[in-house]
């Protein structure tokens, strides 16, 4: 086994284990909300009158179902977000009830924090899940005898990219940022989908990734600087992409990408590309 194929598996086996802790922890949790909210609001220092109990029981049936969630696909990557997304409504609750409702503020504070706790490690686990759903980053890098300013403008004029992407077939310009992409994988699979630009800078970068319920999940950024010496621009491409695609398009593509993008600025061949992968970052990675 390989270096990237152990870190892989790795951190699927994190990935498990978080998982299922997770989900046993909300299906506990929900459990104590529904059966005893009343004791369980006294311990948070709530008054359990009026509107409390039946916040608190439907707090207990989000988080079972959220734990049920999490045990029956554990490395699923929605599991730890709807903590996630659990965990600010419990602390908006409290912190409402703190003001309000609190008769133990105290004791308000205390589950305050212990919630602040299990938002932290909910979102160290979601962010986990985001790493591995994307794979490892794809970085390329070329020079180009252009100046920083072109390279931008035909990079950013999205409807050409079929022009040096031989992956891409056509691409529609939506407007405001966004795009429709057609590509077509080796094996001849097509893919759409749309895409919003989230970093705009001329003459310098640009960052984009894909819109919810995208065929092909993606994201990075390209980036433009002056060369040393003179000699053009320097290219910094940083993207990822769902697994399956960087296996099968991504990884190669990117290289020839650069290569036909260097060609048709230059209007000449025999570029070399540096892959840079593995080498000391050249601009902040994707977050």
């Amino acid at each position: 086994m390989d270096m990237q194929a152990k870190r892989k598996a790795e951190g699927d086996r994190t990935n498990m284990v978080l998982g299922r802790g997770l989900g046993l922890f909300s299906i506990g949790l929900g459990i104590a909300e529904l059966a005893a909210p009343n004791q369980l609001a006294r311990w948070m220092g709530v008054d359990d009158c009026g509107s409390t109990v039946p916040i608190l029981r439907a707090f207990g049936a989000r988080e079972a179902l959220t734990g049920i969630g999490l045990l029956a696909k554990p490395q699923a990557a929605m599991g730890p977000w709807a903590r996630v997304i659990g965990d600010a409504l419990d602390m908006a609750y409290l912190t409402w009830a703190f003001n309000e409702k609190s008769v133990g503020k105290r004791r308000t504070v205390i589950a305050l924090g212990i919630v602040a706790g299990a938002l932290a490690i909910d979102t160290y686990a979601a962010m986990r899940r985001r790493r591995m759903f994307f794979g490892n980053p794809i970085r390329r890098t070329i020079t180009i005898d252009r100046t920083p300013q072109e390279v931008y403008a035909l990079w950013r004029d999205f409807e050409r990219a079929p022009e040096f992407m031989t992956w891409v077939e056509a691409v529609q310009d939506l407007g405001d940022g966004r795009s429709h992409w057609k590509v077509r994988s080796p094996a001849g699979v097509a893919f759409e989908f749309d895409s919003e630009v989230i970093e705009d800078i001329p003459g310098q970068k640009i960052a984009w990734r894909s819109l919810p319920g995208a065929a092909v999940h993606n994201r990075g950024q390209v980036m433009f600087a002056p060369a040393i010496g003179g000699r053009g621009t320097d290219v910094f491409l940083d993207m990822q992409v769902t697994p399956v695609l960087a296996k099968t398009v991504a990884s190669e593509k990117a290289k020839q990408d650069l290569q036909n993008l260097k060609t048709l600025l230059e209007s000449t061949d025999g570029a070399e590309i540096e892959i840079v992968a593995d080498e000391p970052e050249l601009f902040p990675p994707v977050v």
